[in-house]
């Protein structure tokens, strides 16, 4: 008796249904996606107990004839590939032809369908029988999918609590929003309104439909183009930002899906404007040739590879940040200077800090150059004032900024000339003005000597075999040059000139191990690393007294800088209250 055979229809649907349905949100995806791919401009979704009893998707697409209604619930019928040619320009959503009999084989469906043109077609498949029959209905498709995995007990078993499977369908109807603008998307769940987009091929709209007001106006448009592909979209304010990347919505050619590389470029480009620990927030469409992209990677299409995908990581790491810098990452920050700017003290009035310290501009004495510091050796406080070589707010835009406090001899208070006031962190203004005064001086020439005390650092066997060739000559262009002593040690024979400051072994071994772990390291993040310890190093610290004139000097440094609003770790240097906020907060809004 043979061994081997062939599996029954309803049984292999069953085992494609594990692939492609895993659960409500995955009926959710593959019927909107179906609905896209018709041409619809409308699309209205509806969960009731979460999707387990029943799930409605209705279009006002192309519908179907009654031949390719019935057809339609055939594995792999579609209508959507021809040729094995095709397999290689994918344009649509859906192609395998998998998603309605896997849906069929784990759940009761009908269908209502309609090209407009002749009667309808409506197809009821429960228990894997088929029957079709004519019946009235607009132009579009409808499909009912009910009592979901009823015969696949234990599937149904392991899905999570209504409101986890709710949010997964809604994220889901999210990110086809996003995708898709041009269609006006509806989620209602057990008959309650969720979201509407209106259609109009507004991605601001359709984000601030989705996420609010909020959110909306604190993204700044992002485009950029090359031979092969496209980017738009939208880019988070650093005030936006996440303690998980889920945040970050990569959609390629229409679908969602996830790019590994790709978020970790985009990760890497906001460093600098948001912490090590946080992610931010960003919606960006790519538009890529589809003979350069393969989605046929797993059923769920979920997770795609295409080729130049290090020209794009480029582009992103480079223009990202530009895109930042432009824009005004704290609120209201630039605005018209007032046509005199009056320093709030004269010579006679005192200004007390909030921790009852007094200071006055007559006993302030400050000399604007890089002796002014208390301790040269171990602190560089401020930079030298040549606003030649500063294209930050002050080559702009200058707003009124002016000091007049301290709280905890950390922050500066300043008023705007407005009612409102700014807060300053004066150790992060410093490392960022530092920070950028050091990478014109270290991006130019790096000077280093040997270790004070010799280094030797030992390492494991796949730590060796990471420390590549490459990555030794990065940690040389940053001042650590490394020679083998050994079967698993290096010898440490030059560092960087500064570092005889600093704990020198501590700093070596952060580099080396950043060289060994990131699989991405290139010379400018190496680089950026390095001088953004040097200058967080160089910085003011918090507690530390500063006069009026002391402040004044900062602040202007600070407007110099290509990015004055965060410090080289990504934490805000300085945030706006402005006099509406004010109001609202003593409620006072209706004066």
């Amino acid at each position: 008796m043979s061994k081997i055979e062939v599996l029954s229809a309803e049984l292999a649907n069953q085992i494609a249904a594990g692939e492609v349905i895993e659960r409500p949100a995955s009926v959710v995806k593959e019927l909107v996606e179906n609905a896209i791919d018709a041409a619809s401009t409308s699309v209205v979704v509806r969960l009731f107990d979460a999707g387990r009893t029943k799930i409605i998707v209705e279009d006002d697409g192309s519908g179907m004839e009654q031949s390719d209604a019935v057809l339609a619930f055939e594995r792999h019928a579609t209508s959507k590939l021809h040729d094995e040619f095709d397999l290689f320009r994918i344009k649509t959503l859906g192609f395998r032809g998998e998603a309605l009999p896997s849906i069929a084989s784990i759940a009761k469906v009908t269908l209502t369908t309609s090209t407009g043109l002749s009667a309808g077609t409506k197809v009821i498949i429960e228990n894997n029988q088929l029957r079709y029959e004519k019946t009235s209905s607009r132009q579009g498709t409808t499909v009912v999918v009910e009592e979901l995995f009823f015969n696949t007990p234990a599937r149904l078993k392991y899905l999570k609590q209504d409101y986890t499977e709710n949010a997964n369908s809604t994220e889901v109807v999210q990110r086809l929003a996003l995708a898709h603008p041009e269609v006006a998307i509806q989620l209602y769940i057990d008959d309650r309104s969720v979201f509407q987009t209106t259609g109009r091929a507004d991605l601001l709209e359709v984000i601030m439909n989705l996420y609010g007001s909020f959110v909306a106006k604190r993204m700044r448009p992002f485009a950029i183009k090359h031979n092969d592909f496209s980017v738009t979209g939208y880019l988070g304010k650093a005030e936006l930002m996440k303690s998980n990347r889920y945040s970050i919505i990569t959609l390629l050619n229409g679908r969602n899906v996830y790019m590994p590389r790709i978020q970790k470029a985009i990760i890497d480009a906001y460093q600098g404007f948001i912490p090590p620990s946080r992610f931010p927030f960003v919606v960006l469409h790519f538009t890529i040739d589809p003979t350069l992209v393969d989605v046929n990677v797993h059923p769920s299409k979920r997770e795609v590879r295409f080729s130049k995908e290090k020209e794009l990581e480029n582009l992103l790491l480079v223009n990202i940040p530009l895109a930042l810098r432009e824009d005004d990452q704290t609120v209201q920050l630039q605005r018209e200077q007032p046509a005199a700017i009056n320093t709030p003290f004269n010579d006679e009035q005192i200004a007390l800090d909030l921790d009852y310290h007094s200071f006055n501009q007559k006993d302030a004495s400050v000399n604007h150059d890089d002796s002014f510091e208390p301790n040269q050796k171990t602190t560089r406080t401020y930079l030298s004032d040549n606003s030649n070589d500063n294209v930050g707010l002050e080559s702009k835009d200058t707003p009124y900024i002016e000091p007049f406090a301290q709280i905890g001899r950390t922050y500066i208070i300043a008023h705007d000339g407005e009612g409102g006031f700014y807060l300053i962190d004066q150790h992060a203004a410093a490392e960022r003005i530092n920070y950028e005064d050091f990478q014109k001086t270290l991006n130019a020439t790096m000077r280093t000597r040997e270790p004070l005390v010799p280094l030797v650092i030992d390492l494991s066997s796949g730590d060796v075999a990471r420390l590549t060739v490459e990555k030794i000559a990065l940690l040389k262009s940053v001042g650590i040059e490394l020679i083998e002593f050994g079967p698993h040690t290096y010898k440490v024979v030059s560092i960087p000139l500064w570092a005889s400051e600093y704990d020198e072994r501590l700093y070596v071994n952060d580099l080396i191990d950043q060289a060994i772990n990131d699989q991405m390291l290139n010379l400018n993040k190496i680089r950026t690393h390095a001088i953004a310890t040097m200058a967080c190093k160089a910085s003011i610290k918090a507690n530390h007294h500063l006069n009026i004139v002391e402040m004044q000097y900062l602040i202007k440094e600070l407007l110099k800088c290509e990015n004055p609003f965060a410090c080289p770790h990504g934490r805000p240097t300085i945030i706006h209250i402005d006099s509406n906020e004010l109001a609202k907060w003593f409620k006072r809004t209706g004066l």
